[in-house]
């Protein structure tokens, strides 16, 4: 019976083993099915989103990469930006009437649908322009999602053009508004936006422009606010104070004061 010792003792050596290899793998087996079974039911993990780990310029704090090349981000469910009620823009005035005899005035063309016509940067000479600018920074993270900021420049009506930067144009072309990194030189690259982070944008409007003063100024803020919705990020006017309902009407009233009383309303006609 000598014999069977060294196969029993070799026997629980390989049991021993096996029970080892088994007992190190559960853990990976565990986690890798709740991760699978969380993609394939949304309800059990709705706050999971896989974000490419090769960001131009990582937040600080995000958690560490849950496999080679991604992470996996929590994302709080996004919140309503606050309403902000407008005043109206001043009337404007009537048109003259034609005198008799005299040809009437040639209709505006717009372009088809489907068209875009071609972007119109004619800001003044640096001498007579005045520029009124409003910034959206961060709210929850310490920097902007250039994807998040991409598409919710182009979901505004921006396009990108002249400068490298963006602009938002009137049905005719003109532009009405723009929009620049904070970073100096201020371009922003839709090509690459994707894959970098911004600590901020400055959105403008140069007047004189194609529309009133007044009318620049409601539209700055109205975008300004909404794009603010979209990339969760907060409004701040140029010196640093926060933008919101309470302090329109004081935003205003200080933009048009520094304007003066004889300001020009609208730009050049085309």
């Amino acid at each position: 019976m000598d014999w069977l010792r060294p196969i029993l003792l070799l026997a629980g050596a390989v049991f021993m083993a096996l029970l080892i290899w088994w007992e190190r793998r559960r853990p990976h087996r565990v986690r890798g099915a709740s991760y699978s079974r969380a993609r394939v039911e949304p309800h059990l993990a709705p706050a999971v989103e896989l974000a490419a780990e090769h960001d131009a310029e990582p937040a600080a704090g995000d958690p560490p990469a849950a496999s080679a090349g991604l992470r996996v981000a929590f994302r709080e469910p996004p919140r309503t930006p606050h309403r902000v009620d407008w005043p109206p823009p001043e009337a404007a005035a009537a048109p003259a009437p034609v005198p008799t005899g005299a040809p009437a005035p040639a209709p505006v063309e717009l372009p088809a649908p489907g068209c875009e016509p071609p972007l119109i940067v004619e800001w003044p000479d640096e001498g007579a322009r005045r520029i009124v600018t409003l910034r959206i920074l961060p709210a929850r993270h310490d920097r902007l999602a250039g994807r998040a900021l991409r598409q919710g420049l182009t979901a505004s009506g921006f396009r990108h053009g002249a400068f490298g930067i963006f602009h938002l144009p009137e049905q005719d072309g003109r532009v009405v508004l723009s929009a620049a990194s904070l970073v100096r030189p201020g371009m922003l690259d839709p090509a690459t936006m994707d894959f970098q982070r911004f600590a901020g944008i400055n959105l403008f409007a140069v007047l004189p422009g194609p529309v009133s003063a007044e009318a620049a100024l409601q539209r700055l803020g109205q975008v300004a606010v909404e794009l603010a919705g979209r990339v969760e990020g907060q409004v701040q006017e140029e010196s640093g104070a926060p933008f919101n309902a309470a302090a329109v009407s004081a935003w205003r009233g200080r933009c048009l004061q520094a304007l003066g009383p004889g300001r020009p309303t609208t730009g050049p006609a085309h």
